[in-house]
């Protein structure tokens, strides 16, 4: 698909054009105002289909002479003058043309999206299906649900070979089957328009799934967001504790990272008691959710490995080098230091059995002290409830720690549209997707989030201040939280969440690493033991899938 949209390379530095700023504007003065700031002028019609046969007869009879001086003025000195004439020259053309249109998409376009987190998301798109109809006159049908009903309504529709024509939802991310099962649209015809927008290429990668009908890699989604793991902390219970506060004190060689948080509990204990064994010092990584969604913890604890030299290396077919030495051993350092930390009492006891809701929920009770979650939902929480708690009491990192202490790597789960072989109605759904990516559109669309999930194109997030500098409730306040994120993907080092690191189905749910901490903590598993159980397992797991990628 060409990138017209895009009529040159963008600049991240470029402001939106004056049509674009107009629009943007009536659109987030919409968010604010209601559903009718969306709706002035949507209702316009399509515009009419005609079908027109033209027949024309053209006869031409051209005689020209022409004399031409040229007097040049390149120097000063006179040059000969020149005179030409051309050959007369007589043409007749008869000429009969037919035009037929190309046929006219109307759709409707049938989209199942996940349910927003806030009202405003919801009201964008309705703003969204309104404009692209004003626009294109293509009706966009978007159904807001759950993330489980999601995933139940595209299997049940592809199954039956009657899917919806496009979807979006996070937990998309992790359903390399629905490729494998031949069920998705290969969107590589995007890619263009994508390294236009400046997406880098490990996120465009990230949806690059196996599909064993094409016997090939396809591109199973456009990416369009991303979302980070964010570490925030209590900067008030640190001061209680007498520790630093600001991201900048805290130190990055992992080991006395680890250490700062377990000195914050022994100072805090020793200073209030009654908060023994009520406050602690570290809250990540969670160890539930295995065989249901392990969701936040399995990316939490992947960090950990990254952190100690876990490698991320694919051969030639995409398959990722699982078993090295580098591997093992990183993994061998992340299960011993988490036993050794929970063993201690530097964690809460019910964090083997937390879910992806549970860190928040320990967080916002001052249970930890320090947490890793799966999205900024943590600090939004808190703008929305107490802007005192936001801007004062809480905090943010701005880059992560490492074994060695440098810049620790950063993991981004990567979401997209994604659109089914099987839809009636495909290639306006591909339409919708192309006109979506406008760099304005985009923008104000993931605005509506409130930095839940920030733009994956580099070009977007450098055209709006929003993504650098976050609320500051009109420059009264220096947001501690949001620009992290910008700062974060910015710099790196940046890689994709466990999610995107396998082209075919991996047993995500099983989560075998968390197994194996498991394993360690509650049935005296030695920890090399756990480790070559999870390795093994894992790849025996994904053998069937491996092979068959192999032959191709």
């Amino acid at each position: 698909m060409s990138s017209g949209f895009v009529k040159k390379k963008i600049s991240r530095r470029e402001a939106l054009s004056t049509a674009a700023k107009v629009a943007v504007g009536v659109v987030v003065a919409g968010v604010v105002g209601g559903v009718a700031g969306y709706y002035v002028g949507s209702t316009a019609a399509p515009p009419p289909v005609r079908t027109e046969t033209l027949t024309k007869t053209v006869t031409s009879t051209q005689t020209v002479t022409q004399t031409v001086t040229v007097t040049p003025t390149i120097t000063t000195t006179p040059k000969p003058t020149i005179t030409t004439t051309t050959t007369p020259t007589t043409a007749t053309t008869t000429a009969t043309t037919t035009t037929t249109p190309k046929p006219t998409i109307t759709g409707p376009i049938t989209a199942y999206a996940e349910k927003g987190w806030y009202a405003e998301e919801e009201e964008a798109r309705k703003w969204l299906a309104a404009m692209f109809k004003r626009e294109t006159g293509i009706e966009l049908k978007i159904t807001s649900l759950t993330q489980e009903d999601v995933l139940k309504k595209v299997v049940a529709g592809a199954t039956a070979k009657s899917p919806p024509d496009i979807a979006f939802c996070t937990t998309l991310s992790w359903m390399q089957d629905y490729a494998w099962n031949g069920w998705i649209e290969d969107l590589s015809e995007f890619i263009d328009i994508l390294k236009d927008l400046e997406v880098p290429d490990w996120a465009i990668n990230a949806w690059k799934w196996a599909d064993p009908t094409r016997k090939e890699l396809i591109l199973a989604g456009v990416p369009f967001c991303v979302d980070n793991i964010p570490f925030h902390y209590w900067r008030d219970l640190l001061e209680e504790a007498g520790m630093p506060t600001d991201p900048d004190e805290i130190p990055m060689r992992f080991k006395e990272f680890s250490d700062f948080w377990k000195e914050a509990q022994d100072r805090l204990w020793q200073k209030k008691p009654d908060y023994k064994e009520k406050v602690y010092g570290i809250g990540w990584p969670s160890m539930g959710g295995i065989g249901i969604n392990p969701g936040d913890g399995l990316q939490q604890f992947a960090h950990i490995w990254l952190w100690h030299g876990w490698k991320l290396e694919w051969d030639s077919k995409g398959i990722l080098k699982l078993d090295t030495p580098e591997n093992r051993e990183a993994l061998r350092k992340a299960i011993k230091w988490f036993a050794e930390v929970y063993q201690a009492g530097y964690m809460p006891k019910g964090i083997l059995e937390w879910g992806s809701p549970d860190n928040n929920k320990a967080f916002h009770a001052r249970q930890i002290i320090s947490v890793h979650n799966g999205t900024m939902s943590i600090p939004l929480y808190w703008y929305g409830v107490d802007k005192e708690v936001y801007f004062k009491k809480t905090a943010t990192l701005r880059r992560f720690p490492s074994e060695t202490g440098e810049r620790g790597a950063q993991t981004w789960e990567v979401h997209s549209w994604m659109v089914f072989k099987d839809a009636p109605n495909k290639e306006a759904a591909k339409r919708f997707i192309k006109w979506f990516l406008q760099p304005e559109i985009l923008n104000m669309y993931l605005k509506t989030t409130g930095g839940r999930f920030i733009p994956i194109s580099r070009a977007v997030l450098e055209m709006d201040p929003f993504w650098k500098e976050g609320h500051t409730d009109g420059g009264k306040y220096v947001d501690p939280h949001l620009p992290t994120a910008y700062e974060m993907y910015m710099k790196g080092p940046n890689f994709p969440n466990p999610q995107h690191w396998f082209k075919h189905p991996w047993s995500y749910l099983d989560a075998y690493p968390m197994q194996a901490v498991h394993k360690v903590v509650k049935d005296g598993w030695s920890v090399d033991e756990a480790v070559d159980w999870a390795i093994k397992t894992w790849l025996d797991t994904m053998k069937k899938y491996q092979d068959e990628i192999r032959k191709w």
